[in-house]
């Protein structure tokens, strides 16, 4: 099954602020020639926790495309952490936890034009859990051929009021964040290793590792 997982839209805020983050480096508020490294730092540490995890912490919206849908009906999609699972009836793993939300599901013609999904059709499951996923139901069949797939994800959902902040996000990933940021702060090369081992166990558990291409 080929498919391609695009962010759509980033976050509008960030897990941790800048005062945070100069806090941690042991650096004076009143201080700013560095702010806009740091401020960068945080965004790329934001972005690795991301990557490695496979979550979103702050809302934000992806975009996943399948270019064969007919491999979908024997997805192996993973029930716990100790492995996967065949899956069940017509699904598609949405490779981005938290789901907040599926904005859009169309199929795509061989001229580009889209067609919605009939949202009767198909259900979000396990929104909340690492591996959430669009399942077919009431019988319903996806033929083979190009689907596309809108949806929001991140433990923050600033769609809500009052909208929900950095507060929501699990605090490993944010420690995480943290350690990152120092390892790439002018760090030498021995203690950069080690702060950068040390975030990545905080939230190793975290992990999803999924490869169904």
């Amino acid at each position: 099954m080929r498919y391609a997982l695009e962010r759509v839209s980033g976050p509008d805020i960030e897990p941790i602020t800048l005062a945070e983050a100069k806090r941690h480096l042991g650096e004076f508020d009143d201080v700013t020639t560095r702010d806009d490294d740091v401020s960068g730092l945080i965004q790329a540490a934001r972005e690795w926790v991301e990557d490695y995890t496979a979550r979103a912490l702050i809302d934000q919206t992806w975009r996943i495309s399948f270019g064969e849908v007919s491999a979908v009906e024997s997805v192996a999609v993973p029930t716990c952490a100790c492995g996967p699972s065949e899956a069940r009836g017509t699904e598609i793993l949405l490779r981005k936890s938290p789901v907040l939300s599926v904005i859009s599901f169309k199929s795509v013609d061989a001229d580009g034009a889209e067609t919605d999904v009939d949202a009767a059709n198909y259900e979000l499951r396990e929104a909340g859990g690492k591996w959430p996923r669009v399942v077919a139901k009431n019988g319903a069949a996806w033929r083979p051929g190009i689907y596309r797939i809108v949806f929001r994800a991140g433990y923050a959902d600033r769609d809500v009021s009052p909208q929900e902040g950095a507060e929501a996000v699990p605090n490993r990933f944010k420690q995480a964040m943290k350690l990152w940021i120092e390892a790439n702060y002018d760090r030498e090369k021995d203690m950069m290793q080690v702060l950068l081992d040390t975030a990545a166990s905080l939230i190793r558990s975290e992990r999803v590792e999924i490869d169904l291409a």
